[in-house]
Formats: C-alpha cells, sequence, structure tokens
C-alpha cells in the first residue's frame, strides 16, 4: 500500500514503519505531512491510506472509510503531580474524572 502519514520522528510515524517491518514489509510513504486534516485530505484525494489516532481527526469526508485496528494499539496515560499538592480539589477532580471516564472511551482498563 502507499502511505502517508507524519513525518519521522512522530509517534504514528514510528508506529507504523515500527509495526510493517516486524510484519516483513518496506512502508511505501509516499507524502507525509504534521496536520492530521491533510493527512485526512491527502486520503480523500485518493493518493494513499493513513494511520490516524481517532482522537486526533474529525469527521471523515465522504469516500473515507475508517477501519479500526485489531489488537488496539496501548496508549498509557499518566497523571502526575506533586506530593504537596494532592488535596488541591483540581487535582483530585481531574484523577477521579480520569479514572471514572477510561473505560469508556478506551478497550483498556486504568491500572
Amino acid at each position: 500500500e502507499r502511505w502517508i502519514c507524519q513525518p519521522p520522528g512522530r509517534v504514528c510515524h514510528e508506529w507504523l514503519v515500527r509495526t510493517l517491518r516486524a510484519a516483513g514489509h518496506e512502508p511505501d510513504i509516499v507524502h507525509q505531512a504534521d496536520e492530521n486534516p491533510t493527512l485526512v485530505a491527502l486520503v480523500a484525494a485518493g493518493l494513499g491510506i493513513a494511520l490516524i489516532p481517532r482522537l486526533g481527526r474529525g469527521p471523515l469526508p465522504a469516500g473515507v472509510v475508517e477501519v479500526p485496528l485489531d489488537p488496539l494499539p496501548v496508549r498509557r496515560l499518566y497523571a502526575l503531580w506533586r506530593t504537596g499538592a494532592a488535596r488541591r480539589p483540581a487535582i483530585a477532580e481531574t484523577v477521579r474524572t480520569l479514572v471514572a471516564h477510561w473505560p469508556a472511551v478506551s478497550a483498556h482498563r486504568p491500572r
């Protein structure tokens, strides 16, 4: 396949290259762009296929199809704060909200 992806050094580029090479395929990267809307526009123009995080894109134009990955890639989310700041209401509420909503937006359970 002809691929459209972010430039080298970006997470999606590195994941794509590493995954395809591990499967014995050298990716044919024909276009690169930093912005996800540009990647979608290039796919809509028929110039290739792209790997784009669902949180990083808006609605897809007509003729562009989303195909979920199986298995889903793992993304780890960490909340860090100074020990003395743990009593702050904003920090406590942010952590509570992340833990409460993580299962609804992820295929993975929080640790």
